[in-house]
């Protein structure tokens, strides 16, 4: 008799410690997100535009829970090689597949390069503007307005916008056309990504005076503040042309560091 009850306790404390490792177990992957799941990543910069290549292409582990029908699993890596991307992509951010130019509702039209709460706008741009051919989608500009004042008719540039992001050049929407069939065309617009306060402030400026574009290093999204306006002053006085002369670049603001997890639900 004792000893059927010391075997029967024996059963229900392995029972007990059974259900207790399975209850843990689960507790840990509610608060962890889930198993792991591989899924796909950028190893590097991708353009807008770009094709993707073996080597752009490697593989994160994401909790379950944090993994959307967006993200790309790494079983399909070799679906995405040769597909381009309808979007820039950063290194170490996960690929989605609205990321791709793959089907009729992802292809390049220019209402799909624009972004949630943002407008395009399309301005007139000089050969400067333009600069030669080589301006891509893609690239980051900032405007200048140049305008005659109505109270002393006093000519003047004024700093517009910055770090704003070019959709398309032309007809081109960065899809099919390179660089170097770029390079042999000559636009005469550009599309702009602005928000609907900016889409207004750069329809009025090209009514009332010649706006100019200047090219940015794409990685550099620094907005200087308080820039001063040029007048002819500026150019005509010496300690005012010493002055332009000597202003030294600002710095680009240090990128934070934003964690794995996180980067894998930017979109």
């Amino acid at each position: 008799m004792n000893r059927a009850a010391f075997v029967a306790a024996g059963v229900a404390a392995i029972i007990g410690f059974a259900l207790l490792w399975l209850y843990m177990e689960r507790l840990k992957d509610e608060t962890s997100g889930g198993p792991p799941v591989a899924v796909l990543m950028a190893t590097m910069d991708v353009p807008l535009g770009g094709i993707l290549t073996q080597e752009m292409i490697g593989t994160r582990n994401l909790p379950s829970g944090y993994v959307e029908e967006r993200h790309i699993r790494a079983a399909d890596a070799e679906r995405i090689i040769g597909v381009r991307v309808s979007m820039g992509v950063k290194a170490n951010e996960s690929l989605l597949w609205t990321d791709l130019a793959t089907t009729a509702q992802q292809r390049r039209d220019l209402s799909g390069l624009v972004g949630d709460g943002m407008r395009a706008v399309t301005i007139r741009a000089d050969a400067a503007s333009a600069f030669g051919g080589l301006l891509r989608p893609g690239d980051r500009v900032d405007s200048l307005l140049t305008m005659t004042r109505e109270d002393n008719r006093e000519k003047v540039t004024i700093p517009l916008l910055q770090n704003i992001l070019v959709l398309a050049v032309g007809a081109d929407v960065g899809a099919t056309t390179s660089r170097r069939q770029a390079q042999r065309r000559t636009y005469q617009e550009v599309s702009l990504s602005v928000t609907v306060d900016q889409a207004q402030l750069l329809t009025f400026s090209g009514s009332v005076g010649d706006l100019t574009l200047i090219l940015r290093n794409p990685d550099d999204i620094t907005i200087l503040e308080e820039l001063p306006e040029t007048t002819i002053r500026d150019v005509i006085e010496i300690e005012r042309r010493r002055r332009a002369t000597r202003r030294e670049p600002q710095a680009p603001a240090p990128t934070p560091h934003i964690p794995e997890q996180i980067q894998g639900s930017r979109r």
